[in-house]
């Protein structure tokens, strides 16, 4: 039986990670941060995991004296760890990048076979982003070293736009620029399988986005149909949008940075090859029951 440590376990991402690996007869050791997160019900719908893990390891990556012998006795690491918010104590390089990297150090000193890792899709078009040179400097690092390794290259997760019924259902939409740029957003349930295959694959790469393809007006469209309402819409031009990233970056950067990401994905397509089951229709459905 195949042991996969699973870092980031309390994320979107993690849980069904988490769930896909106990699903396939792995046993699971969770790296988590955060107790309080371990017990509660995951974003957006994310499984529950404090049921599944075989193991927890309660520990913060960006301290390597809180997770040695993190990886002993494991065959398979998975990562989805990363900052998906501002929390006013890290950078991005602090987690993304110099947490994975204590992470892979305790791998190599355990003899891990593979290690599989969550990064951006089209990443070398948006190297103007902290959170995307977080995430490559470590991709970086992890080719070079001496364990087998596959990257998986998501489009955006359900999860990133599980607030647009919200939205909707109080009144108000937001979009930059003229909302005609196209994407493939992935459901977590449909990623964590792709990152499970990447065990046993010998790419060194894998492209992945969600089955469907929409525009933002049409995901805003698709939202406000669902919570059946009739929002304020509120298009910002581009030229606006950048001039409050940069007032913003000028009093708190860890803001203009998730801002700086928002506005960049803006301005491109970013559609990916296509994979999954799970249609955005079904989850606004579900998320129009969510509380506001």
């Amino acid at each position: 039986m195949k042991r996969v440590l699973v870092a980031g376990a309390t994320g979107y991402l993690g849980r069904y990670a988490v769930q896909e690996f106990k699903n396939r007869g792995y046993q699971v050791r969770a790296l988590v941060r955060n107790p309080e997160k371990f017990k509660k019900p995951g974003p957006f719908f994310a499984p529950e995991i404090d049921t599944l893990v075989d193991e927890v390891v309660f520990g913060d990556a960006t301290k390597p004296e809180t997770i040695a012998g993190l990886c002993d006795g494991i065959d398979v690491v998975f990562s989805s760890l990363g900052m998906i918010k501002p929390d006013f104590e890290h950078d991005n390089f602090d987690v993304d990048y110099q947490g994975n990297m204590n992470i892979l150090a305790e791998a190599l000193k355990a003899g891990v076979k593979k290690f599989v890792y969550v990064s951006v899709f089209d990443a070398h078009r948006m190297m103007n982003i902290p959170n995307v040179q977080a995430h490559e400097k470590f991709v970086r690092e992890l080719q070079a070293a001496k364990i087998e390794s596959t990257i998986i290259r998501p489009n955006g997760f359900y999860s990133e736009i599980g607030q647009f019924v919200a939205r909707a259902r109080r009144g108000f939409m937001l979009w930059i620029g003229d909302g005609y740029n196209r994407q493939n957003p992935i459901h977590g349930a449909d990623l964590a399988k792709v990152c499970a295959d990447a065990v046993d694959s010998s790419e060194r790469e894998v492209e992945v986005g969600g089955p469907e393809v929409f525009t933002y007006r049409e995901m805003v469209d698709l939202a406000i149909e669902i919570a059946g309402t009739q929002p304020a819409l509120v298009p910002l031009p581009f030229w606006l949008a950048d001039g409050i990233v940069g007032a913003v970056g000028i009093f708190n950067r860890d803001v203009h940075d998730v801002a700086l990401f928002a506005t960049t994905l803006s301005k491109m397509d970013f559609v990916s090859p296509k994979y999954g089951t799970h249609r955005l229709r079904d989850f606004f459905n579900e998320c129009k029951n969510l509380p506001l």
